[in-house]
Order: C-alpha cells, then sequence, then structure tokens
C-alpha cells in the first residue's frame, strides 16, 4: 500500500508540473498607465513567436517574452527604457501590471482588440465558369441566390441545357453540385477557393471517379 501511494504522489506531482500553454498575445491592444504622474497612454501591435514577442507601440519597436500569463516588453521613448511586466487574464484579453523606468515604477492595464468577424462571402449573382476534366472542356454560367446559409440556382452548360444547383461557403471555400445528361447522367461536384475580393474562384471538379479543374468570375 505505501509503495502505491508513493506512485500515485509522484505521478500527480508530474501532472501538475506540465507548464501551462503561453497565451497568444499576437494582435492590437490599447495600453493606459501612469508613472509617478504621467499618463501612459498607447497602441500596440504584436506578433507572438512561441515564447518570443515582437511588435512596435505608436511606432516604436517593441520586444518580449510570454511565459504562461505572465508577460514583458519593453521599448525606448525619449531617451527612456520601459519595461512592462504584466499578468494576463483567464481569457488572455487583458492585463494589468507595473511600469520600470528610470528608477521609478508605476501602473499599467491593457486590452486586446477583439477581431471583427470576416465577412461572409456572398455568391449570390452571375457567375460564368470553365474547366477541363479527362479532356473533356467544361463551359457554363450560373445564377445563384442566397437561400439562409445555403445558396441555390441554375447552371447552364454549353448545349446541355440548365441544371438546377445547389452551393455553400464556409470561409472562402465553396462547394456546389449538379447534375447534367450526356450519355448517361452525371453528378459534378466543384471544390473551389474564393479570392480576396470574393469575385473569382478556382478548384477541382469531381464527377464520375475522375477529376479535373476550373475557375470562375462573378458577372458585374
Amino acid at each position: 500500500m505505501k509503495r502505491f501511494q508513493t506512485k500515485t504522489i509522484i505521478f500527480s506531482a508530474l501532472v501538475f508540473a506540465v507548464p501551462a500553454a503561453a497565451a497568444d498575445l499576437s494582435g492590437s491592444w490599447t495600453i493606459a498607465g501612469d508613472v509617478v504622474g504621467n499618463a501612459v497612454n498607447m497602441s500596440c501591435a504584436f506578433t507572438q513567436d512561441g515564447a518570443k514577442v515582437t511588435g512596435a507601440c505608436d511606432g516604436v519597436t517593441t520586444t518580449g517574452s510570454v511565459t504562461a500569463d505572465k508577460v514583458t516588453f519593453q521599448h525606448t521613448q525619449q531617451g527612456y527604457e520601459l519595461t512592462y511586466s504584466g499578468t494576463l487574464d483567464a481569457t488572455g484579453s487583458s492585463m494589468k501590471g507595473e511600469i520600470a523606468v528610470a528608477g521609478v515604477t508605476g501602473t499599467f492595464s491593457a486590452t486586446k482588440a477583439t477581431p471583427a468577424p470576416a465577412a461572409k462571402a456572398d455568391l449570390a449573382g452571375n457567375w460564368t465558369f470553365s474547366g477541363e476534366v479527362a479532356g473533356n472542356a467544361i463551359s457554363m454560367k450560373c445564377a445563384f441566390k442566397s437561400d439562409g446559409d445555403k445558396f441555390t440556382g441554375t447552371c447552364k452548360y454549353q448545349d446541355l441545357g440548365d441544371c438546377p444547383t445547389e452551393a455553400s461557403v464556409a470561409g472562402t471555400k465553396v462547394t456546389f453540385r449538379n447534375s447534367v445528361q450526356r450519355a448517361q447522367l452525371y453528378d459534378l461536384t466543384y471544390n473551389g477557393t474564393l479570392d480576396a475580393a470574393g469575385t473569382a474562384m478556382k478548384g477541382d471538379i469531381a464527377v464520375a471517379g475522375v477529376s479535373g479543374t476550373f475557375s470562375g468570375t462573378k458577372d458585374k
């Protein structure tokens, strides 16, 4: 029994000795503080690589480090070297701490800006597509309309008529499907990636066990 208890204690110690993952300081921060009556107000943009932090505060080059919830960064302004030592909150979105400069100290607090959610890509409108599958050229025009989180519409293949089409968008990834009748009925799946403007895409076509490529542009 004593041997079992000893192993249990050792195991528990090892578990609790695992260091917490460092928070991600990357992003924009607003910092306010005071050092012996001198107000500190600045905006910082940080990039974190492992435990190392680089960036700028009001255009001044800033370097630092993160260890678990402890943050240290420093820079030089107007000939004074300032060192900020702070503790992050549980969410990693704010911190408080001390400023050390020229033998005196002050306090500061900081808040991380919440990034704006990415705008949902709007597939609605008219598109022109071209592509190729196993030597077979594909040319079609599609008209999509919004249906909640999905898009529906019609794609007209050259010489093959209109085909009902369903599409979905997740970030910059687009998937749409339709079927065409040639010698037999073929189900085609298009998986594409939108450009930054959301007005062009490129990707792969899957049909009958083979694949091809396609590109498309949104009509102006």
